[in-house]
């Protein structure tokens, strides 16, 4: 087998409810179903508490570990994140191709290999909008920005609310020297998580550059605030 792997997926399924003692109880489906609530509404660290619940209540509730995983990933806290996804691995192994590209991509920085492997979990229909963001992830990582760029611009449109999209497409643009589309980029992904602290680092560099002092200024505080330990 390959390595360690590594599990995340955007899209969630409804749970289908299995026969017998290995199916998750109500409970544990109610938190698992108010995490996906706090999930699609950006609220990340709602989400991680609903999900544990879930997770303590059916330790192989292998949705539950996902999307905690996922949680995490959003909040950048990639080693949590691991944790999880391996945890579901081990629970469901038909994400292997998947995990396996994440894991080369975002951890390994092997980018060929990771991006053929994404591709190959696309081709079975796993994880489609995230393996998508991870292989944009992938030329981000490759210096082939205008590929990133098509590549987070379908993300955004099977996903019109993924957040992650907007502020790596916003990265691309940047380092295509499209400043103002980038920033159109970073504002769209801090709207929707308001809570994006490296959405407003990057803005207030980019007014910076524009020569806009104030709204540099603007986007410099909202960054403190979140980030008062200046932890980037």
């Amino acid at each position: 087998m390959r390595k360690s792997i590594l599990i995340s997926c955007l899209f969630f399924a409804a749970f289908t409810l299995c026969a017998g003692s290995d199916a998750p109880n109500e409970e544990a489906i109610g938190h698992y179903n108010k995490g996906m609530e706090f999930y699609h509404n950006n609220d990340f660290l709602s989400a991680i508490k609903e999900f544990s619940q879930a997770i303590e209540l059916f330790p192989e509730y292998t949705d539950a570990y996902i999307g905690r995983g996922n949680s995490y990933d959003n909040i950048n806290d990639a080693q949590k994140a691991l944790q999880d996804y391996i945890a579901a691995s081990r629970l469901d192994e038909k994400f292997i191709y998947f995990a396996y590209g994440y894991e080369c991509i975002v951890i390994l920085e092997n980018y060929d290999e990771g991006i053929a492997s994404l591709i190959e979990s696309v081709e079975q229909g796993i994880n489609t909008v995230l393996a998508h963001s991870i292989i944009g992830n992938g030329y981000l990582g490759k210096e082939d920005f205008k590929k990133a760029v098509e590549i987070y611009s379908e993300v955004i449109k099977l996903s019109p609310n993924f957040s992650q999209a907007y502020f790596n497409r916003g990265s691309a643009y940047f380092l295509l020297n499209n400043i103002d589309a980038a920033i159109k980029d970073y504002e769209k992904a801090s709207d929707l998580y308001p809570d994006f602290i490296m959405a407003y680092y990057a803005l207030g560099t980019l007014y910076t550059i524009k020569g806009d002092t104030k709204k540099a200024e603007e986007m410099f505080t909202i960054f403190k605030s979140l980030n008062p330990n200046n932890n980037i």
